[in-house]
């Protein structure tokens, strides 16, 4: 059942020749509304409203368009060609008919994507100049004061004291029991690649690592040497001889040898 002369659904219309009541909307010809009883107040009285604004009509063929895309644009297959054949996917996107802020959002993610692993390469070359440039030993004291500045430890000492020595100046006596020579140190960018696996001359498993960053013109040492060492306390370390055994056992960084 409709309202008497009242409002509709949807758009408002009014009647400028009736009076109309505040509370139902209702549109009526006399002094009181027909279905609440209301006294229509002297602001709703016919010609005394407010002409009411009138909404834009749509009309019935709506301004949209639909744009078909390739199945080629589709943005499946424009991640799939980025995550696989990134040329390929950068193609497809920027002749996409997708929107240009799209085009610009996807291409910077995929960029950062591919860019992020190169940032790592470039992190890992700047590791290795750095560690180039920071010498393991002191260079700036001659001979006489660096040996001056070691403290002449044991090799038992320096064998049981793990990282307690670790970048402090001793010197040890040992034994010489193997040479290894790290086959990846031209790939590592390592300048001091000789290592020597060393007892302490007296039956004891009192394993070091010597690493040869000798400052004076270098020898080869063989199994059986007797040296006296000078340098610094490295802490532990893990070496590799030519069969791939490790061989971990605290290390120092030699920088002057006395051989017997």
């Amino acid at each position: 059942m409709g309202r008497f002369l009242g409002s509709y659904d949807g758009e408002e219309i009014d009647r400028p020749d009736l009076n109309k009541c505040p509370d139902c909307g209702c549109f009526f010809a006399g002094d009181y509304c027909p279905l609440c009883g209301k006294e229509c107040p002297e602001e709703f009285r016919a010609g005394n409203r407010k002409p009411v604004k009138q909404k834009k009509r749509r009309g019935s063929s709506s301004s949209r368009t639909v744009t078909f895309i390739d199945w080629y644009h589709s943005w499946w297959v424009i991640a799939l060609a980025l995550f696989f054949f990134p040329v390929i996917g950068f193609i497809l996107l920027l002749t996409s008919p997708h929107k240009k802020s799209l085009k610009i959002g996807v291409g910077i993610a995929a960029l950062i994507w591919f860019i992020l692993p190169y940032l790592g390469g470039v992190g890992m070359l700047f590791g290795n100049l750095k560690g180039m440039m920071e010498k393991p030993v002191d260079t700036s004291l001659t001979r006489e004061e660096y040996i001056a500045q070691c403290e002449n430890i044991s090799a038992e000492e320096f064998y049981r004291g793990g990282d307690e020595y670790k970048g402090s100046f001793v010197s040890v006596t040992l034994t010489v029991s193997q040479k290894l020579v790290d086959p990846e140190a031209e790939y590592n960018n390592n300048p001091y690649p000789t290592y020597y696996i060393c007892h302490d001359g007296n039956g004891n498993e009192f394993e070091i690592i010597v690493r040869d960053c000798i400052q004076d013109s270098s020898r080869n040492y063989i199994p059986g040497d007797v040296l006296t060492v000078y340098g610094e306390g490295a802490g532990e370390q893990t070496v590799y001889d030519d069969t791939y055994s490790p061989h971990t056992a605290p290390a120092i960084n030699v920088a002057y040898v006395s051989a017997e």
